[in-house]
């Protein structure tokens, strides 16, 4: 999802439903951003994620034939392409916890 309809869809639910929570988290080490909104929406509470990282190019497996030595794996990333996955999951009462919601059960 292209960052602007992201931002078009976090208006969306903004000012039909408001925002129960919102924060960005960026995880440096594994060049990871994930931006959580937490709502209260028609199907009760509902959290929607978005996780961006960039697109992997290439993987270089690095080892020595020696004995007791360690396969290293090093990754090329990409500067400008990324890979966005958006989940939606709704607050489950008897569990306690976030249930993730298919799009099968959107459409029914």
């Amino acid at each position: 999802m292209h960052q602007n309809k992201w931002e078009s869809l976090l208006d969306k639910i903004e000012s039909q439903f408001g925002f129960v929570e919102h924060r960005v988290d960026r995880f440096d080490d594994r060049r990871l951003t994930v931006e959580t909104v937490v709502f209260d929406g028609a199907g009760g509470r509902m959290k929607l994620e978005r996780a961006v990282r960039p697109v992997v190019l290439d993987r270089r497996a690095h080892y020595t034939k020696r004995v007791g030595s360690a396969a290293s794996v090093e990754y090329v990333y990409s500067d400008t392409e990324t890979s966005d996955t958006v989940t939606l999951s709704v607050w489950d009462r008897a569990a306690g916890d976030w249930r993730e919601i298919e799009l099968s059960e959107l459409a029914g």
